[in-house]
């Protein structure tokens, strides 16, 4: 990461923005009739908080009893609070020509302009940004997006959900913590902010072969968690991939690797658990060079500690397992694969307990599939195969299931999910180790 921020261009490009975060509380979601019950307005200039604002508003209705209780705003609190009219000028004075912002524009930002509408007045021509859609983008796989777990997990301040003032300024901490990674990867151009998908995502980078290795070394060494490293030619054509669990002796081979393997394309990603990384580069395997393949299965013997006699390297053996749980790079999720279809495309990232309904449903649906013989094998390598073999029977950061000939229940998995939680828990420190 750049040290320096304030002399960057990226700094001065965001730097000389301002912005208006804003929230609103309503009375329910529809635009024609549903009224503003609260507002609330953080000014944001030179990457600092400088204002903030907030009104409650008579809506001249009822608030409904899931309102009140969603936000413990009740039609008492409202009473002598000024309509949305008398306070309309002082929140567009306060809004003034800032990019506005919102946790949700898709609601705030119509939501608002309905109310315009409805006095006669024009409609917001301010530019707008989502931090829930940049969240989407920048993390991908992220199971909930709401403003709760993401001030948790970036430790921002956020006391009163579903209160406007308090939801604006988490939304507005939130926004100063992108914005400060906007700036770390070098932001170019604002249009960027409002559509950072596939360049500015967290847990990746992909360098092209004129970026100085030395960067992309320093950043590897850098990193303390697992991740995977993997090297494409002309049109995509794998060369190597390797997974590290962020050791000094794997970093080492990799950028002997990287120094002596021509590339278009580097890609470094950040993988949560080291059996991640296995599992997405054993989808490369089968495509590098058969000499590389026996070298790679060495060295994953060797910085593994596990003999690498006891790998068959021409035969696929079975898989001492039906399933395979494991931490996922986000806090509180997690993520299963079926062993004996072993692809990214059919593992379920889940929360728990939060699914642990769809767990069940997958597990069931998954070994029905396996009994019916319709479940689709998958193609890997024997040596990678059977290399992953050797691992899950050597180590035990994971939880294996075994398909059961009746259906599994909630009651069936509660107790190994939960002991696999208590006894691994996620030490990834990631959003806040990021690429």
């Amino acid at each position: 990461m750049t040290t320096n921020l304030s002399k960057s261009p990226s700094y001065d490009l965001i730097h000389s923005l301002t912005f208006c975060v804003f929230d609103l509380e309503t009375t329910g979601g529809n635009h024609q009739h549903d009224k503003i019950i609260e507002i609330g307005l953080v000014r944001i200039q030179e990457l600092k908080i400088v204002a903030q604002k907030s009104f409650l508003i008579k809506p001249d209705m009822h608030i409904p009893e899931f309102i009140q209780k969603l936000t413990s705003i009740k039609d008492a609190d409202v009473n002598d609070a000024p309509l949305i009219e008398d306070v309309m000028d002082e929140i567009l004075e306060f809004m003034g020509d800032a990019i506005l912002v919102a946790h949700n524009t898709s609601f705030d930002v119509p939501f608002f302009n309905s109310v315009l509408r409805r006095m006669d007045r024009p409609e917001l021509q301010n530019k707008s940004i989502c931090t829930y859609l940049m969240t989407k983008y920048m993390i991908p796989n992220l199971l909930s997006s709401n403003l709760n777990y993401m001030s948790k997990i970036f430790n921002l301040q956020h006391q009163k959900a579903h209160r406007a003032l308090d939801d604006a300024m988490a939304s507005a901490e939130l926004l100063l913590k992108y914005l400060s990674i906007f700036i770390h990867k070098k932001i170019s151009k604002v249009n960027s902010l409002y559509y950072p998908k596939n360049k500015f995502e967290l847990d990746r980078i992909n360098y092209k072969k004129d970026v100085p290795v030395e960067g992309i070394i320093d950043q590897i060494n850098s990193l303390t968690c697992p991740f995977l490293v993997t090297l494409k030619g002309v049109e995509g054509v794998v060369l190597f991939s390797m997974p590290s669990h962020g050791r000094d002796d794997e970093k080492k081979y990799i950028t002997d690797k990287i120094k002596t393997i021509p590339y278009e394309i580097l890609t470094l990603k950040m993988t949560g658990p080291y059996f991640q990384g296995l599992i997405e580069m054993s989808s490369y395997f089968s495509k590098i060079s058969n000499e590389l393949e026996i070298e790679i299965i060495r060295k994953l013997c060797e910085f593994n500690q596990l003999d690498e006699n006891c790998i068959d390297m021409n035969n696929a053996q079975e898989m001492p397992a039906d399933f395979i749980v494991v931490n996922h790079l986000i806090p509180e999720q997690y993520v299963i694969y079926p062993l004996r279809a072993l692809h990214q495309k059919l593992e379920l990232v889940f929360r728990y307990p939060t699914h642990q309904n769809k767990l069940v449903q997958y597990i069931n649906s998954k070994s029905a599939r396996m009994a019916q013989g319709k479940m689709k094998k998958d193609h890997l390598n024997p040596m990678i195969s059977n290399f992953l073999i050797h691992y899950i029977q050597q180590k035990k950061d994971f939880l294996t299931i075994n398909r059961q000939t009746a259906k599994i229940t909630n009651a069936d998995i509660q107790g190994p999910i939960e002991k696999f939680m208590s006894e691994n828990p996620n030490s990834y420190d990631f959003p806040h180790t990021y690429l």
